[in-house]
């Protein structure tokens, strides 16, 4: 098969493709517009802003260099200055073609930014506003705004070339050293825009706010942990900018606040980052504290200092502690430690998003990606923060059941040898009298230790089980007490899972304390079993509570036996559970309410 027919094909495809683009540019083809190169040009039709460039500069002071049709041969583009600080007035000029036609419901509108420290505004030679007073010495000039809007009246916007001037003086802002930031746009969508960003502020403040409360709540309800309260700390400092931010925005700040505001934001956003970084140390299992602290300590003043060297290049510094905080975080997750991946995952995008112009090149979208790298990095660190609480917890519950085991075994080797001394009595007693009874004594008491030893290292049994062991205890002590015991079951889900030995115990503890030596006896029990709970009902009547009853309740005092219960239900079903015992008309009752019970 020839594929060079096929391959000329796609080569004549791409040739005519950019052969059309070339002709349908903008200012490609012949009929290129006759604006020059250096006029600003703004579509009145759009509803977008541009930002005012090609400015030309010339120092001194003179009222004639605000006409119209001055000649600016002698004069410097923005290029030429260097960034000079030179004292005194000077005066700015750009030209502007506006085209299209103008929305009849709106104004056009000027948003002026960081104008030195006074201005005053000239459109096509008449003066339409100011910002404090322009003077030639610093005890004359008056500060102005930091940014403000100026509408432009609407015979003053008519589709053709405009000239704007600026004269303005610098005194009291020595650290200005360029015009600033001049946009032009819809007076409502300066509002508009303030509003966007305002709320997004508000969004992201809350969230803040939220999440400083939160480990400030940790830290104060007990925990003390010092990570909960860094990251508070780190929270609040980035609410405080938020509001700031939005107290901007609608109030007219003096320039004069312009150096001391420059440098809360540039070394508060370190020490909020530096926060951040030791709330990592300190959460993440991070070893040798002692070496790591300083060295985070080293590269805020690192970028403190990178900031003062390199004022126009804030990124350069912006990326260390973040870095850093990354770089620990990748170790963190090596070792497995606990919610490291999520915090990881939440520096990552919040560092990334704060770049917009990766994702898109709409200025529109920029603040969407910087609330949305807020939001996912607060979001990261808080579920971050949960995970660890959740595996603490579980950690704690497990040095309980550990411990409730524990106490279970100490329990067994009290209870065991008390019930099998009373029993080599009782054999030792029948082989004098009977001996064929202490034969039988011998054979339940085989019985019932063989069964004690298949259930006893388990931790729930069926019910069925436990009865058949109260059985065999009955049966055993009935040879023993030379008496006939009955258990008499009502209701009963043979299924249900239970603790080995709790009603064994009951009624070991009802024939020890209610029935006298040969007196005859009926326990009950009366099971009500549904998927929410499980009730035990264990009652029985004796000669001896009669005794018990002129007793008061304080005089009742648990035993080794009750002991072993509670124990062996929170071991089994952690606080789901309740254990209730009364004297009630010469009859004990135990009510034993398990929650959520467990089905064989």
């Amino acid at each position: 098969m020839n594929f060079m027919p096929v391959k000329l094909f796609y080569i004549k495809c791409l040739l005519y493709t950019a052969l059309a683009a070339f002709l349908l540019t903008p200012g490609s083809s012949s009929a290129h517009s006759t604006v020059p190169a250096s006029t600003n040009t703004h579509d009145l039709s759009q509803g977008h802003f541009s930002v005012i460039r090609h400015w030309t500069y010339a120092v001194g002071d003179g009222s004639d260099l605000s006409i119209q049709d001055l000649d600016r041969a002698s004069w410097k583009t923005l290029a030429e200055q260097h960034g000079e600080y030179t004292p005194g007035v000077q005066w700015y000029r750009a030209d502007i073609h506006l085209e299209g036609t103008q929305d009849e419901f709106d104004i056009l509108a000027l948003s002026i930014g960081g104008l030195a420290s006074a201005f005053e505004l000239y459109w096509d030679g008449n003066l339409i506003d100011s910002g404090g007073v322009v003077a030639n010495s610093l005890e004359d000039e008056v500060s102005g705004p930091i940014k403000k809007v100026v509408r432009l009246k609407r015979e003053l916007t008519d589709p053709g070339d405009h000239k704007i001037a600026i004269r303005r003086s610098n005194f009291h802002n020595r650290d200005q050293r360029s015009l600033g930031r001049i946009v032009i746009g819809y007076h409502y969508n300066f509002l508009y825009d303030y509003s966007y960003k305002s709320s997004s502020r508000v969004f992201v403040g809350g969230a803040s706010l939220l999440s400083g409360l939160f480990c400030l709540a940790m830290f104060f309800a007990g925990s003390r942990h010092r990570s909960y309260l860094l990251f508070a700390f780190f929270c609040f400092i980035r609410l405080f900018f938020d509001v700031f931010t939005i107290l901007s925005l609608y109030n007219d700040i003096s320039i004069d606040h312009l150096q001391w505001i420059s440098l809360l934001f540039k070394y508060g956003m370190v020490l909020s980052t530096w926060f951040f970084v030791t709330f990592v140390v300190y959460t993440y299992g991070i070893p040798r504290k002692s070496f790591v602290i300083p060295f985070v300590i080293l590269v805020a003043l690192i970028s403190i200092w990178l900031q003062a060297k390199i004022p126009g290049q804030p990124r350069v510094y912006a990326e260390l502690l973040p870095i850093v905080a990354a770089v620990l975080l990748l170790y963190s997750m090596s070792r497995k430690a606990t919610g490291s991946i999520a915090a990881f995952v939440g520096v990552v995008v919040w560092r990334i998003f704060k770049y917009p112009d990766l994702f898109s090149k709409t200025a529109d979208n920029h603040l969407f990606f910087y609330i949305t790298g807020d939001i996912v990095f607060l979001f990261c660190i808080v579920f971050s923060i949960s995970r660890m609480i959740h595996e603490q917890n579980l950690q704690l519950q497990e040095i309980k059941l550990r411990s409730s085991r524990l106490e279970v075994d100490l329990l067994k080797k009290n209870i065991q040898p008390h019930f099998i001394l009373n029993t080599l009595q009782s054999i030792m007693s029948w082989t004098k009298k009977k001996p064929e009874n202490a034969a039988l004594l011998i054979e339940a008491l085989a019985e019932e230790f063989r069964m004690i030893n298949h259930i006893a290292d388990k931790k729930l049994i069926p019910l069925h089980q436990e009865i058949d062991l109260c059985n065999t205890h009955l049966k055993l002590m009935g040879f023993r007490m030379g008496s006939t015991y009955e258990l008499v079951t009502e209701g009963l889900c043979e299924d249900v899972q239970v603790p080995p030995m709790i009603f064994h115990t009951l009624i070991e503890n009802a024939l020890t304390h209610s029935f006298e030596t040969q007196e005859s006896g009926t326990i009950r029990l009366l099971c009500e079993v549904d998927d929410q709970k499980a009730v035990y009902h264990l009652s029985n009547t004796g000669s001896r509570l009669k005794a018990t009853a002129r007793k008061s309740e304080n005089d009742i005092q648990e035993g080794m036996g009750l002991k072993y219960i509670k124990a062996r239900l929170n071991e089994s079903f952690s606080d789901n559970w309740s254990l209730d015992y009364t004297l009630d008309d010469e009859q004990w009752k135990v009510t034993i309410v398990i929650e959520h019970p467990s089905i064989a």
